[in-house]
């Protein structure tokens, strides 16, 4: 049995590719989502949700909920993992709202939607996460718990996503709350799968 080589930390260029990479190709599935009045887990599923009461696209509700709590947590994320954060947080609503106005979705089957939006939406977070960068504040309020209470982070993580996917089941009537949660699946065994420190450890 061999070691495993050191990983090489990426180059700026890389970084900044792997970001808009990976904002675009999450601002995509939140699209998908989004045109069959579906949601997901995280941050995204809360913005999807509130999309279809208020008069607000995702993008921006997107970033409402999640600058806050990046804010608050400055000091214990780091300033450079903030920043990049917030910047690709900006990203996905910038690229939502091209994404919107680009490629309009006249009719999309829901079984269709949630899987290949739930996939591609996790392809986007893992891009972005294997660049030392997140999108998602509620896993950092569920670190942060899991740190106070000795509670495990990913239980935290599934109860928040069980959550929002409930709420789905009485906003959006039970066929499209199944599908919903269809898509949280979907993109959470996309991260669950390919991210894993022993295979690949993102350096920034």
């Amino acid at each position: 049995m061999t070691d495993r080589a050191p990983g090489v930390p990426h180059s700026t260029a890389e970084d900044a590719f792997g970001l808009v990479t990976g904002c675009l190709i999450m601002a995509l599935g939140v699209s998908l989502l989004h045109a069959a009045r579906l949601t997901t887990g995280g941050v995204a599923g809360i913005a999807l949700m509130l999309s279809y009461g208020l008069p607000v696209g995702p993008g921006p509700l997107f970033t409402a909920i999640n600058l806050p709590i990046f804010l608050v947590f400055w000091r214990r994320l780091g300033t450079a993992y903030t920043l990049r954060t917030i910047a690709a947080t900006l990203m996905v609503m910038g690229l939502i709202g091209v994404i919107d106005h680009g490629l309009v979705v006249a009719t999309i089957n829901r079984p269709l939607a949630a899987i290949a939006g739930g996939v591609v939406t996790g392809t986007g977070i893992l891009a972005v996460t294997r660049h030392a960068t997140g999108v998602g504040g509620l896993a950092v309020i569920a670190r942060w718990l899991s740190q106070r209470t000795g509670w495990r982070f990913g239980a935290i993580g599934m109860a928040f996503d069980a959550a929002i996917v409930a709420a789905a089941f009485f906003g959006l009537g039970p066929d499209r709350g199944l599908w919903s949660l269809v898509a949280a699946i979907a993109s959470n065994t996309m991260v669950l799968v390919w991210h894993r420190p022993d295979r690949y450890l993102a350096r920034a």
